[in-house]
This record gives structure tokens, sequence and C-alpha cells, in this order.
């Protein structure tokens, strides 16, 4: 009885695992999807006891009869049945596929730094050199001038990245709407097409049930030292998020986990990987505190940052009320005393920072490129939005912000056998990255979703419309967006974030926003705060807000209307799944229609100096532990 019980336990929550694959004929992967059955007694070759879906998939790959498998469980324990045919699949409590039989497909590896605002960066024009790498990353693939996130924040921003659908379609507004098991993302996608996912740093997008649907590993391997607050608290800059530095070298792992992540993913690349493989690395990038290890802290001087890119001046009159010095960020975070150079200090230890992700990224770079798989391994280099950094005197984010230093990100790719040296200069959405990467490894989605392959500039160099818009959305309009769903975790007068909880929590404190912009000109559209329209080819900096100009009249009242257009044609989206309108019988057994598909063995396989007895352990945390 016990031992059945043991059995049930691992039926709601299972865990299973990917073996190497047993077959010289096929790559041993398997196109898979969940909840799906096959029911065919006259094609099935044979059914067996099988541990994990890895070992069904390998049995079917390593038998040459064998066209499709189906994975269930029973009371006696989990079964594999293989066919000699790809029959139809109905609904149902299995785990079904087929090897995969076509042509070899790439590798990616995805280097996703929070926080990297594209005009810090010397690739886009900051005239220090901030980016070495990326800058010489760059001329080996292709660039894009104007890629925008379609949301300021981490969570609704990466939501819309790996769904391909804006915000608003299925409320994603805050940090704490996770994309759930139901609802199809691009991670899924490329796992159930074959794909061994190994997510190495921050969560901010997946709910906790849909991770073993869409990644076969992952751990919380993310962080650098920044040192300690440079202000005590109760002083003025306490909250301004800068730091005193570390005393911690550059190539210290063990404090810095972003250094860590890259080295992980290289130890795992140079292990006979299961191909092909998609690496997630999702770092802290140049996310606050303003702090970074010794080498990159100090190397950027505010002196010399003034007289080359002067900052943002602070309380603009025609900006919404969280510019204000008098009641929004500056005045919230009690900065408004502090002196200029402090300003030019913080956006110094932030391109700090930023160089030393870019140290980062090189370091990844030069790993694939030695390795066996680099030729076959493509590499995309891009964030999940900006930062103020010292810029109207205001530092970090702000969630009904659309300003360019926040939407503006980085996007840099390179493909295998792709165009080498081009910059894009159409604008582009960061959700048409992944629709690029599952283009490119050729699977074939039904789902709804907005986003746009860029196959044909990643590939071609051809460039892109040039007439497009792009648009991103944020703010609050609901109670509950903010209490108990967005500002829940800030319980302390000494948490850097409580200035800017209770900012959001003053009345129409971060009022709902939605963004259209072009190459000449950029609308933000906010019914119940002060509205923007910029002429970006007279103004590209943002500094004057000709909304209410008679001048621009005509201008706004089109920009209106077509970014009413766009709120009604992308407003919701009808899932594939129908529902029998008839009633049920009476009553209903509830029903389990997804297994949990967590390749853990093969975790432990590729790297025993990391698991198990580490001297260098990982750090777990946030993100749901891989057993």
């Amino acid at each position: 009885k016990k031992k059945k019980k043991k059995i049930m336990g691992c039926f709601l929550v299972l865990v299973l695992a990917i073996v190497l694959p047993i077959s010289a004929l096929r790559d041993g992967t398997c196109i898979r999807k969940s909840a799906m059955c096959t029911h065919d007694s006259a094609g099935r070759i044979s059914s067996l006891p099988m541990k994990t879906v890895g070992d069904c998939c390998s049995s079917c790959a390593g038998n040459k009869d064998c066209a499709s498998w189906t994975f269930y469980w029973t009371e006696n324990g989990m079964m594999c049945n293989l066919f000699d045919n790809q029959g139809a699949l109905v609904p149902g409590n299995c785990t079904s596929g087929h090897p995969y039989d076509g042509p070899k497909r790439p590798n990616f590896v995805y280097f996703f730094p929070d926080t990297i605002r594209a005009e810090s960066m010397s690739l886009y024009g900051h005239p220090m050199n901030t980016t070495p790498n990326i800058d010489a990353f760059a001329k080996t693939g292709v660039h894009f001038a104007q890629a925008h996130v379609q949301h300021t924040q981490c969570s609704p921003s990466r939501c819309a990245q790996l769904s391909g659908r804006y915000m608003h379609v299925l409320g994603h507004r805050t940090q704490t709407h996770l994309i759930q098991p139901w609802e199809p993302n691009y991670f899924r996608e490329l796992k159930d097409a074959g794909y061994y996912v190994l997510w190495l740093g921050k969560n901010d997008v997946l709910a906790v049930d849909t991770f073993p649907t869409s990644a076969s590993e992952w751990h919380e391997v993310i962080g650098i030292d920044h040192g300690s607050n440079a202000y005590n608290f109760g002083e003025a800059g306490y909250y301004s998020f800068l730091s005193t530095g570390a005393n911690v070298s550059k190539d210290d792992a063990k404090q810095n986990h972003d250094l860590l992540a890259v080295q992980t993913a290289l130890q795992f690349i140079n292990n006979n990987p299961p191909e092909p493989f998609m690496i997630f690395l999702p770092g802290i990038g140049a996310h606050p505190p303003y702090g970074a290890p010794r080498e990159f802290n100090d190397m950027y001087k505010p002196n010399e940052i003034k007289a080359k890119v002067p900052l943002r001046p602070p309380c603009n009159p025609s900006k919404p009320r969280f510019h204000s010095c008098s009641e929004g960020i500056p005045y919230f975070r009690n900065l408004t005393s502090l002196p200029e150079d402090t300003f030019y200090k913080i956006n110094a230890v932030y391109l700090g920072m930023i160089s030393y992700m870019d140290y980062i990224f090189g370091k990844l770079v030069e790993g694939i490129d030695s390795s066996s798989v680099g030729s076959n391994t493509a590499i995309v280099m891009s964030s999940d939005h900006g930062d103020f950094g010292g810029d109207y005197h205001m530092v970090e984010k702000w969630p009904g912000s659309l300003d360019d230093v926040l939407s503006h990100v980085p996007l840099v790719m390179r493909v295998p056998g792709g165009a080498k040296g081009v910059r894009i200069q159409a604008p582009v959405q960061s959700f048409d990255i992944m629709e690029t990467l599952v283009t490119l490894a050729g699977v074939n989605m039904t789902w709804d979703r907005f986003a746009k392959s860029l196959v044909p500039q990643v590939m071609q160099g051809t460039e892109g419309d040039l007439r497009a818009f792009v648009y991103s959305e944020g703010g609050f309009f609901f109670h509950n967006e903010l209490f108990p769903n967005g500002s829940d975790h800030v319980n302390s007068v000494q948490n850097l974030y409580w200035p800017r909880a209770e900012e959001e929590m003053t009345p129409n404190g971060s009022p709902k926003a939605a963004m259209m912009r072009n190459l000449t000109h950029k609308i933000v559209l906010r019914p119940l705060g002060v509205s923007e329209l910029y002429d970006l080819q007279k103004d590209p900096r943002e500094l004057n807000n000709v909304y209410l100009d008679p001048a621009y009249t005509a201008l706004r009242v089109e920009m209106t209307q077509l970014l009413a257009e766009w709120l009604v044609q992308t407003g919701d989206i009808t899932p594939l799944a129908t529902d029998p309108r008839g009633l049920p019988k009476w009553p209903a057994p509830a029903s389990m229609h997804m297994y949990m598909d967590v390749d853990v063995a093969r975790a432990r396989a590729w790297s025993p100096s990391l698991f198990g007895n580490a001297s260098v352990p990982l750090p777990q945390g946030k993100l749901p532990d891989v057993v």
C-alpha cells in the first residue's frame, strides 16, 4: 500500500529525464507533445516499462522500425509504447513524440543581461569604448539599431518576449503574473522540438509549473558583487542605489555569478552536450545597485562623461509626474539635494557595470568559438530594458515610463551561415528575437502571436521595413496590480525599493500608458496622466514634449488613431483549445492533462564538478529546484 502511494505521488509531480541517444542513425532527439496520446494497437511494436520519457524517446530513436512513441503512467509504473507509424494524437495523460529525422539544426546561446540600455554602449554610439567585445562580435553578425522592449520592467518585458504577445493580451502587467503552463511559449516549442534547454540565471518570466515543460534544466546562477551602500540609512542618497563597488576581482566567479553562469555554460558545451541545445543566460547585467568589481567600478571618470555625454536635465515640466522634483522619483527617493556630480558618478559606475558585462560576454564568445560545436551555434545578445542611470537625476527604471533610455535595448545576433557586419536600421521589437530562433530551428508553430521573424535580416542582411512602428506599454490602473501583486515584497523602509512602492501607491501614481514609435516620431498615450509626443529628428534625446504644441496637432491625431487601431487589433487572442458546449456528466472527475517533464538525470551527468561534491556550488533560490 505504501509503495502504491509513492507511485501516485510521482504521478502528481513527475520527474523525467533525457538520456544520451542510442542511435547513430538519428540525432537522438524527439519532437514531443505533452498531454497527447497515441492509441494504435495494430501498429504497436512493443510496450515496455520505462523510467523516463527520455528513455522512451531513445528507445524509439534506436529502433529502425519505430516511427513514434507514447509514454504514460499506470498504477504499476511508467510505460512506453513504440509504434511503426505516426498515428493520430488525441488528448490524454501521456507524452508522445517521434524521432527527429530532419537536417542538422543550430544550437543557440542567448546572453540576456538585465538593464542594458543601448545608448550607453559604444556599439550604439557612446563616445567611450564601453563594449569592445560586443563591438567586435557585431562585425561577425548583425546588429539592430532600433530594438525596443514591449514593457520597461523585468517580468512583463520577458513575458512578452517569450510569448510573442503584448503584455496586455493576457494581463502580464506586474512582476508576479508570469507565463502559465497553459500559455504557449517559445522555450516550450524548442523543448518539444527536441532541444535541450539549459537555463542559468534569473527567472521573472515562467510560473513554477511552466518550468518543467519549457526547460530541461535550470539553476539560479546570477549576480555580481556591488559592494555596500555608499550612504547610511537616513542620508540623502541612501535610495540612490549608489554602492561603494566591490573589492573582488573581475575573475572571481565565487562572488560574480554572472561569470560563473558563463563558465558553467562553457563547461556544458565542452562535455559532449546533447544537441541541439538552447542555453539561456539571463544575468544581472547592470541592474542596480550601481557597483562593480574593482577593475570596472572606477573605470570611467565623471568629469569625462560630463564633457562628452552630458546627462539629461532634471525636473522637466513638460514630462510626466514621475519626472517631477517635487512629486516624482527625485522627490520620493530624496535625491533633490544631491549635487550634480553624484549623478555623473552613478552614470560612470553604470557604464563600468556595462563594461563588466561586456567582459563576461567576451569570455562566452571566446569559449564558444574554440569549442567543437562553435561553428553550429548561434549567439544572441540583448536585454529586458534600460536604466535612467542618472539621467533626469533619476535611477533604475519606472513601470509607467516609456522613455527611450528604458525601452531601447541592444540586439546583436550571429547565426551559422548568416550575414556579417550588417547594421539594420529598421525598428524591431524584442519578441522578434525568439520568433527568429524558433524559425531557424524549423519549428512549425500554430498558436497566434504578434512577433515577426528576423531571418531575412540575420541570414541575408536584408534591411527591414523602415516605416515600421514598435510598441511598448506599462503602468497600472487597478489597486491589486500593486498590492498584493506588485510591491508586496517591499516590507521595510530600509528596502531600496520602498520609495518606489510609496510613489506607485499614491493616487494615480503610475498610470497606464501605451507607446508607439517609428524612426522619426514617438507618441505615449497616458489617459490619466501626461501624454507625450516627440519629434525624434529634432529632439532625439526626448527633451521637448510637443504633445500640446499646436504645430503638431495633425500628427498627434494621426498617431493617436494608429495607436488605437493597434490596441483594437491586439486586444486578445483566442485559445487554440476548444471546449464542449454540452453539459458534462455529474459529478465530473477532475483530470490531469500534463506531465511534468524535467531532464534531471542529464543535469547531473554533464558536470560532476559543479553538481554533487562541487567546490563552487551553484546557488539555488527563486527558481524552482530541478528535483
